[in-house]
């Protein structure tokens, strides 16, 4: 953060020397006049200060915080619309990512503290490094699925272990629109946990009902009339089974194969 005091005849030509010596213009600092001397030809002494964006802020802290435990990393910060976006580069990245990326989260939380502080628009905060937040998004989504899977099949909820914030709102993202289970958070911090629960019936036997409901059709079977006198073919229908009894079996049975279980 640069900050320089200029003294002039006016307090336009001081604010002017001082925009040209930072090389900023006038949005980017705040200005006020700190003196006012001499009774004939007066001079207006002016304190012109860089303003600190939240850019800049995040840069230092996480930055210094680096350069203090003397690792091979460093952090670009990108200030977009919706958010902060960090990326952490260098030898050492995996230190700063932690387990699971528990380091990378405690130094996200901290930075958004630091945030905060000149933060107006309330912007989002968000590290990464080596693109490990879009894999573990990827892998975590992969769990969910096979978990609810097993779930709906087994009709039986299943509880995942422990998680952040962070990779809970994965799991409910990834099972959000998902038509056979539901999800919900149980516990308390830092031992909160994702439990899975079934809402429907199962894969199979759902097909199933489909299946039987498809397969009979009430309504057409009730419309036909039931006819009383039994028909020709009924009539012969004892006459050929008797014939098939003597020679059908009998031929089926030559090769010796057991017929019933086709049946």
């Amino acid at each position: 953060m640069k900050s320089i005091e200029i003294t002039a005849n006016s307090y336009a030509e001081a604010l002017k020397q001082a925009l040209e010596e930072l090389g900023l213009d006038e949005s980017q600092v705040e200005a006020e006049k700190i003196k006012e001397s001499g009774l004939i030809r007066k001079k207006i002494t002016v304190r012109v200060t860089q303003k600190v964006s939240g850019a800049t802020l995040v840069n230092d802290f996480i930055n210094g915080i680096i350069e203090r435990m003397n690792i091979q990393c460093s952090a670009a910060v990108e200030e977009k619309e919706d958010a902060f976006y960090v990326s952490l580069t260098g030898e050492d990245t995996g230190v700063l990512i932690g387990y699971r990326g528990d380091v990378l989260d405690s130094l996200q939380y901290l930075s958004l503290l630091v945030l905060n502080k000149d933060n107006p628009q309330g912007k989002r905060l968000v590290i990464d490094g080596e693109n490990y937040r879009e894999k573990r998004i990827s892998t975590l989504s992969r769990l969910a699925k096979k978990i609810a899977f097993r779930v709906a099949k087994n009709r039986k909820a299943e509880a995942l272990e422990p998680m952040n914030p962070f990779e809970r709102r994965i799991i409910h993202s990834a099972l959000h629109d998902d038509r056979f289970v539901t999800t919900e958070s149980h516990g308390e911090e830092p031992n909160r946990y994702v439990v899975i629960t079934p809402k429907k019936p199962s894969f199979d036997k759902e097909r199933g009902d489909r299946r039987n409901r498809g397969g009979h059709n009430n309504g057409d079977r009730a419309s036909k009339p039931k006819s009383t006198a039994p028909s020709i073919a009924n009539q012969q229908k004892p006459q050929e089974n008797r014939n098939f009894n003597k020679t059908g079996v009998t031929r089926m049975k030559s090769y010796g194969g057991d017929m019933k279980k086709f049946f």
